[in-house]
């Protein structure tokens, strides 16, 4: 506790004279080369208009309750085993079969992410500011489901929120060898996973910097990955992590998201780094996060059908062929990310760090 104690008060120091260089100037230089960061919110990124006319013309897509009276519309001949059970069995084990109801992908030419692929094929989206060769196809999958568009969606609302309020989703980044947040073309990056809750205000919603962060040695310790990145005008961006797993828990179920290639797109401060997570993620993955946390019941309430977004995921697969199959099995994805400085504790020599991960 003592040590702790000491960690933090050090910790407020350092935190006080970055914010006062950081006013004078661009140029940072954290102490021993190093800086931390914490992740406090995470969501796939799904680019908007208002109206939403520009990328879902079409409107948005039905939900399992939308779909049922559909699919079942006459009540006399239902039956508990030939429709809420089928429609359960097939949303808990998807096929690739032809859905017999539309689905609305997107169909704007925008969309957030990065040029995964360092191609610009015609399926590719443009970003916002112009780049060419996006590569995000979720978006293009969840793009026109209420549920996965802000700020109100019921995904976005639960999924994000549960980023920071549960220990377990507790991912940091550190960075070493910096000799300047503002331009550094060689700086090496490690994940790992955090022990602690975060630091708040006295409201307890918004996150500060400064708090301190012990590193999960034991059951994070197959999470920890390390790559290299540049940082040009205070953007960093990094080499791909070949298979990075992110731990996302929500409504108290533990799940995780396995990304391939991930990389990192993040403009840094001494305070905060907020940005992008990019890579290709393991389709049957990524689905069993969202059913795993979300029951029939919260996905009807976003209008998510499983059982078709499993289809439109599949379809819009575009990494990782199977090598028996030859179909996809990593979709390219992007996320919006946001990250408050942290100082991370690491283990002492006797690996004594803490073990309790308890959400």
């Amino acid at each position: 506790m003592k040590n702790r104690l000491s960690a933090l008060l050090i910790g407020f120091g350092i935190t006080v004279s970055c914010a006062a260089l950081a006013e004078d100037g661009d140029s940072f230089a954290p102490p021993d080369g190093r800086i931390g960061y914490v992740m406090t919110n995470l969501f796939w990124s799904v680019y908007q208009t208002p109206d939403a006319q520009q990328e879902c013309p079409d409107g948005f897509n039905d939900g399992p309750r939308e779909q049922f009276e559909i699919l079942f519309p006459d009540p006399e001949s239902r039956t508990v085993v030939g429709t809420q059970l089928k429609q359960e069995i097939e949303t808990w084990h998807p096929t690739v079969d032809p859905d017999p109801l539309p689905f609305h992908y997107v169909q704007g030419p925008y969309s957030y992410g990065l040029n995964l692929d360092n191609e610009i094929g015609p399926n590719d989206f443009t970003h916002p500011d112009g780049g060419e060769g996006i590569d995000n196809e979720v978006y293009r999958a969840v793009g026109c489901i209420i549920g996965f568009r802000g700020p109100d969606g019921v995904e976005v609302i639960f999924q994000d929120k549960a980023i920071a309020d549960r220990r377990y989703n507790r991912t940091m980044i550190e960075l070493t060898g910096v000799d300047d947040l503002a331009n550094d073309d060689d700086v090496t990056v490690t994940v790992y996973r955090g022990l602690d809750r975060l630091l708040t205000d006295a409201t307890g919603l918004k996150v500060m910097s400064g708090g301190s962060q012990r590193v999960d040695t034991r059951w994070g310790a197959r999470l920890i990955r390390r790559t290299r990145g540049k940082i040009t005008d205070s953007v960093l961006t990094t080499e791909p992590i070949a298979e990075a797993i992110i731990p996302w828990m929500n409504l108290s179920v533990p799940t995780v998201q396995l990304i391939r290639d991930m990389r990192l797109q993040l403009t840094l401060s001494p305070t905060d780094a907020n940005g992008l997570v990019a890579g290709y993620a393991d389709v049957d993955t990524w689905y069993k996060q969202l059913i795993r946390n979300d029951s029939t019941h919260h996905l009807s309430n976003g209008q998510i059908s499983g059982i078709s977004l499993y289809k439109a995921l599949r379809r819009l697969a575009d990494a990782y062929p199977d090598p028996e199959t030859g179909a996809n099995t990593a979709i390219s994805t992007a996320l919006d990310v946001k990250m408050t400085q942290v100082f991370i504790v690491h283990p002492d020599r006797d690996g004594n760090v803490g073990t309790d991960i308890s959400p």
